[in-house]
């Protein structure tokens, strides 16, 4: 054999080997990214279903102890721009917050524009950011009555 088949050899068996270590990590560094993602789903739904839950029964312990159990995990599982979110929707209908009556029009209709840029900034979260799944994404309000 001589030195260019080694060579030759070595070459093919050096680019093998870098091949399948880009593939495995390209490979896990997507499946890390869509656990996050899954992770950050699954934190959301439970957001929103504490919120619901709230909208039902304001007055029931167990669905205010979720919802906030809520907010502070979003605190750590959500990107920066849904903390802001979060936050000014926090800062809103909290019960200190006296500043607009929450039986009024003016209430319902600012917790509604804050809920449903929190739910945007969530979506985006989500779905990342190069796409602009909320072009026509209306106006939400929490749905739900008590049985």
């Amino acid at each position: 054999m001589d030195l260019s088949e080694i060579i030759v050899a070595s070459i093919g068996l050096l680019a093998s080997a870098i091949t399948a270590s880009l593939s495995y990590y390209f490979t896990k560094k997507h499946q890390l990214k869509r656990e996050e993602c899954r992770l950050k789903e699954e934190f959301y739904r439970l957001f929103i279903k504490a919120l619901s839950d709230v909208a039902i029964d304001n007055k029931d312990d167990d669905a205010q102890k979720s919802l906030s159990e809520g907010f502070n995990s979003l605190l750590l599982m959500a990107n920066a721009n849904v903390v802001s979110k979060l936050m000014e929707f926090h800062n809103f209908v909290k019960m200190e917050n006296v500043v607009i009556p929450r039986d009024s029009e003016e209430w319902t209709r600012k917790h509604d524009d804050l809920l449903t840029e929190l739910v945007k900034e969530m979506r985006q979260d989500l779905f990342g950011k190069g796409k602009n799944i909320n072009r026509f994404f209306p106006k939400v309000h929490l749905v739900g009555r008590k049985q």
